[in-house]
This record gives C-alpha cells, structure tokens and sequence, in this order.
C-alpha cells in the first residue's frame, strides 16, 4: 500500500510538472492548441497506465494512489505560487 502512495506521488509529479512546462513553452509554439492536445495525451496515458498497473490485488491501492496524486498536485501548486511571488 505504500508503493501505490509512493507511485501515486510520481504520477501526480509527472502528470502536473508535465502541464507545467506545456504550458511555460506553448508560448513558443506555432501550434500550440496542437502541441497541448498532444500533451494532454501523452500525460493522460502515462497516468492512466501508471494506476492500471497499481490497482493489483488491493481495493485500497487506487485511493492512496490519488491521494498521492493530489498530494503532489498541492505540493506543486504551491511551489510555483511561491517562485512567482
């Protein structure tokens, strides 16, 4: 159960640090509407298969999965409200 928190974690990192910087270098983009729909794709697979794989023998490795996931989405949100103030 801790390995789906922990994992949970690094999806929410990978997930929420990849939006960031989609969003940072879609200014530089010639298309970028394309450029963030490929994005959105891409993170959504990762983090979808990341939870398939989880998911196991355990009902309760999805919600600490989350949690991790929402954790780290805090976590990130806070990181950059404080970089830019």
């Amino acid at each position: 159960m801790v390995i789906a928190f922990i994992t949970g974690i690094l999806l929410g990192f990978v997930f929420f640090g990849g939006l960031y910087l989609s969003v940072r270098r879609m200014a530089n983009m010639k298309h970028p509407a394309v450029f963030m729909l490929a994005s959105l794709i891409v993170r959504m697979a990762i983090l979808l298969l990341g939870l398939y794989l989880i998911r196991g023998d355990s009902f309760y490795n999805i919600p600490l999965a989350l949690l991790g996931i929402i954790l780290a989405r805090t976590y990130l949100t806070w990181r950059v409200k404080r970089k830019e103030s």
